[in-house]
């Protein structure tokens, strides 16, 4: 997915892009001890046996939390059908037949509108922020060793690193491992903050963003709105200001991305398959969206998502503990408020064919339908949250075994995605070849790719290969290595 294309051009990040938490890691956990069954330590296996209705937390030194290891394995999955887009299209919208139909590119573009844009990188991201304190609570210093703020630091660090190599390597430029990294830094400052005050940060991280949203669509789009005046005016020689001649100008370069000409689009395939000029597409895109000025928006809202990460996580909810009312409140609110919100962009886009400057839609309509886009992404995730949670915990995903693979390796997972969307699009040349329907197609046979080298990974090893590497910088131990060059039989096994 574009990141232009999540806020219609106008207000931030538009792209779904990408994600992550770390997902492998083995942590030590002091929480209550719970029924038995869901225990499990690092290789996934049931640390005793019996059988209970619910899932419930880990409570070893080296156990899991199952529920955080579905909830990162929906929305790894979930990411990728937002991603799939901007890494397989080379237009700024999956959208080509105009105007809207109810044929299979509108339907999954509008499902996607509705249940993955913003919601699958806000689910992740609030797994960030509950990482950050299992990782505190669990990362100890005596003897010497790393204290649990710097291991986190250097973790942090570790994953700008990997956001580099996802542009630079990958060529994945739409990556968030970077603004993960520098967002992570930030919230050290939370480490210790009430639950109240986490949610006030976050209310307040959001209610600005939403505010600058606003400010700026309503900029853009009233300019959009002055160009069919002026286009009226010269049709009949009437003589039209700067303001107006800059409104036409503005209107067809918005038009100009929702209906691209074919010449457009061959340009933008040749520049994705040839090494030098896609490794520079690649940089470009990955610096635009990073290094800038609005790359602190983004890092912002990565920030306020981590917060409620935070704060559900002490309340329970992200590791399956809280009450079956809880979710299922999660789930009809999140839903019921969200959804609406969503929606009303989707019928805005349906009903003008994207075309912001019509007279078909009135300014304050487009303006809304924007600046509700943070609220309206949390309410869905929230709902999403209700809703797997709901599920699982009836029993409906069994043990959820794939899923808690793909959460337990998700940094590897990420990766994978981008290699293998990398070889297809640009290696293979079909980038440009697919329309969203087609793309989420492929985007399944990615799932099962990656779900089948989890299963076969965790079947030896603990812990995902990116995920080692990552916990290796974090603590700052690389004996593993040391063990493996020395031909240990026990080289490849993580304690």
């Amino acid at each position: 997915m574009g990141r232009t294309q999540e806020l219609a051009s106008l207000a931030r990040r538009g792209g779904e892009p990408q994600v992550r938490d770390r997902g492998g890691t083995a942590l030590i956990v002091r929480i209550p001890v719970m029924p038995p069954l869901l225990r499990t330590d690092q290789h996934g296996s049931t640390a005793t046996g019996g059988s209970v209705a619910r899932p419930t937390v880990a409570d070893r030194p080296a156990g899991r939390i199952e529920a955080l290891d579905v909830l990162r394995g929906v929305a790894i999955c979930g990411i990728l059908l937002m991603n799939i887009f901007s890494m397989g299209g080379v237009t700024e919208y999956p959208l080509s037949t105009f105007p809207a139909k109810w044929n299979a590119e509108w339907i999954s573009w509008g499902l996607q509108t509705l249940l993955v844009q913003g919601a699958m990188r806000g689910l992740f991201t609030t797994m960030f922020g509950a990482s950050m304190l299992l990782m505190l609570r669990g990362a100890h210093g005596p003897d010497g060793k790393a204290a649990p703020i710097d291991i986190w630091a250097r973790r942090s660090l570790a994953l700008m690193a990997f956001g580099t190599a996802q542009w630079a390597l990958f060529l994945w430029p739409g990556e968030i491992l970077w603004n993960y990294g520098v967002a992570g830094l930030f919230l050290l400052a939370f480490r210790s903050a009430r639950t109240r005050t986490l949610l006030i940060a976050a209310a307040v991280l959001i209610a600005a963003l939403s505010g600058n949203i606003a400010f700026r669509s309503w900029q853009q789009v009233d300019q959009l709105h002055q160009a069919y005046p002026a286009i009226a005016a010269q049709a009949v020689d009437r003589p039209i200001d700067a303001d107006q001649r800059a409104a036409i100008a503005a209107e067809r370069d918005s038009l100009a991305a929702v209906h691209p000409t074919s010449a457009k689009t061959a340009e933008e395939i040749e520049r994705r398959t040839h090494a030098k000029s896609l490794l520079k597409w690649s940089e470009g895109y990955w610096a635009a969206e990073n290094l800038g000025f609005t790359a602190w928006l983004d890092i912002a809202e990565s920030v306020s998502f981590m917060l409620i990460g935070m704060a559900l996580f002490r309340g329970g909810v992200l590791t399956g503990e809280a009450r079956a009312s809880t979710y299922r409140w999660m789930m009809l609110a999140g839903y019921g408020a969200g959804l609406p919100l969503r929606a009303l962009l989707v019928a805005l886009a349906a009903r003008t064919g994207w075309d912001m400057g019509s007279p078909a839609a009135g300014t304050a309509g487009w303006t809304v339908a924007l600046a509700v886009f943070q609220p309206a992404r949390l309410l869905v995730t929230l709902g999403h949250i209700g809703l797997v949670m709901t599920v699982w915990r009836a029993g409906w995903l069994g043990r959820a075994t794939t899923l808690r693979a793909l959460g337990r390796m998700t940094l590897t997972v990420y990766c994978l995605q981008s290699i293998l969307g990398s070889i297809l699009f640009y290696g293979l040349g079909y980038v440009g070849a697919f329309g969203l329907p087609a793309l989420w197609g492929i985007a399944v046979g990615i799932w099962i790719i990656t779900a089948l080298f989890c299963r076969a990974w965790l079947a030896r090893f603990a812990m995902g290969p990116a995920e080692r590497l990552i916990r290796s910088i974090a603590y700052g131990d690389f004996g593993w290595l040391e063990r493996r060059r020395a031909g240990s039989t026990a080289a490849g096994v993580i304690g």
